[in-house]
């Protein structure tokens, strides 16, 4: 019977251990990953088979150029290595920030105490995706990070980050053609009142008012 516990007991120890490959088992209340990741882009981690998107920040996509001093150069390559440098050796954990995307799972990281959507901005080699950041409650302090990178030169800020990062990170605003707005202002002021007072004035035809007496 002893036997039969200490082999039970190992048995608990496995499944609530990480997982192969340094992964750890997600919790249903918790849901997002930790381990030792694969750096997939500079906002994009890999636990096993699962990718995260790292929340409120974005990197320059593999294959984008960026300039400094007149010299061309993969930014999008230098991103993804600087992260690698960052977590070289170093556990990550990984929670789910955000319902609005699944596939890859929002997370915001950390390793050890130290936020790894920080560190990251601090470097330079990411820009605040402005269009989920006003909504989050670290919104000031990852601008800050962003600010600290440009002014001072860092990462992609050594230069010009590429159009197609600030285009993507910059606040999509909402356009409303003259038409539209015209319509709306129309709505507004065409009311018929004599129809609305003579539906007033109607009887009540819902299966409550025939049930009174």
């Amino acid at each position: 019977m002893q036997k039969l516990f200490s082999t039970l007991a190992i048995l608990m120890a496995i499944l609530l251990a990480p997982g192969i490959g340094g992964v750890a088992r997600a919790s249903s209340f918790n849901p997002g990953a930790a381990g030792f990741p694969t750096v997939l882009r500079g906002d994009q981690l890999l636990f096993g088979a699962m990718a995260v998107d790292l929340f409120g920040i974005r990197a320059p996509q593999p294959g984008t150029v960026c300039r400094a001093d007149n010299i061309s150069f993969q930014c999008g390559d230098a991103a993804a290595q600087a992260v690698r440098r960052i977590v070289q050796d170093y556990a990550v954990s990984c929670e789910k920030v955000s319902d609005s995307q699944l596939f890859p799972m929002l997370t915001e990281c950390h390793i050890g105490q130290s936020d790894l959507n920080r560190l990251i901005l601090r470097a330079g080699w990411a820009m605040v995706d402005m269009n989920v950041c006003d909504t989050y409650a670290r919104c000031k302090t990852y601008i800050a990070d962003q600010n600290f990178a440009r002014d001072n030169h860092k990462g992609m800020w050594m230069g010009t980050p590429p159009a197609s990062l600030i285009a993507a990170t910059k606040k999509s605003e909402t356009v409303t053609s003259p038409g539209a707005k015209a319509a709306i202002r129309n709505a507004i002021f065409n009311v018929d009142l004599a129809a609305e007072m003579k539906a007033q004035q109607e009887p009540d035809r819902t299966l409550i008012s025939f049930l009174m007496p």
